[in-house]
């Protein structure tokens, strides 16, 4: 948790709704027109801290991005710049602390898992209420732990209309019942010795037989992490799959 707190006041150092400082990092990257600021939103009860990305010309969607296992203040700051670009873009962006509503550890509960799914949709609720969204258009992303809480939340939540799960699968946890029609987004490493692709591809069978209609990308990478080209590759498979899912109006 000071981790996590210890991230959110780094990134918001330069004051509440200050521009965003970042360079841009990627080939495909497009100049600065957003701000972050730290909000707060409730879930069940429990505060939850977070970033939110506000865009300069909104395009009425949304983006909330969940962290993964190790929590808020290992992701943060790789986070950020991708962050900053859908912004910029026109995407409301939220990245919440959703461990506020429940601590992480190690041996995970299905009570666990279902109050961070009921975080990352209160997260879209929130978002969708913000001036210039749209609460139909909101979508969720998460890395890991938080690629599938990312899609096992939208399956559930009508707060949430698309999904992207970077990393995700069934290894994580087991999956839901619930049954959507709803636009997912799959994207794995060749080989994840933390995720297994085998996972994430039996997973993404489980939610097309749910209603889900599955995409999955694999990515030129070997490891549960990335580096900084891979990063920019993901995000700009990301931002194609939102741009034709909830996104590219102005």
């Amino acid at each position: 948790m000071k981790a996590a707190l210890f991230a959110l006041a780094l990134l918001v150092a330069s004051g509440s709704g200050a521009r965003a400082q970042v360079q841009p990092a990627c080939p495909g990257d497009v100049p600065h027109a957003a701000t972050r600021e730290q909000v707060e939103y409730d879930s069940g009860g429990r505060t939850v801290r977070g970033l939110i990305y506000r865009p300069r010309s909104p395009n009425g969607a949304g983006v909330v991005l969940l962290h993964g296992a190790r929590g808020l203040g290992a992701d943060a700051a790789r986070f950020d710049p991708h962050a900053i670009q859908l912004a910029s873009r026109g995407y409301h962006v939220l990245v919440p602390n959703y461990y506020d509503a429940r601590p992480g550890r190690e041996r995970r509960s299905g009570s666990d898992m279902r109050v961070w799914r009921r975080a990352a949709a209160d997260g879209a609720a929130f978002l969708g209420g913000q001036p210039g969204a749209d609460p139909a258009r909101i979508a969720s992303w998460g890395y890991s732990l938080g690629g599938f809480l990312s899609g096992e939340a939208t399956m559930e939540s009508g707060n949430l209309a698309a999904a992207v799960s970077l990393a995700g699968g069934t290894d994580v946890g087991e999956p839901g019942r619930a049954r959507r029609e709803v636009p997912i987004l799959l994207i794995h490493a060749r080989r994840d010795p933390v995720i297994s692709p085998a996972s994430t591809r039996q997973w993404g069978e489980g939610l097309s037989r749910r209603g889900a209609a599955v995409e999955v990308h694999e990515l030129d990478w070997d490891g549960h992490g990335f580096d900084g080209p891979t990063w920019c590759a993901i995000f700009e498979a990301s931002g194609a799959f939102l741009d034709r899912t909830v996104g590219a109006r102005r």
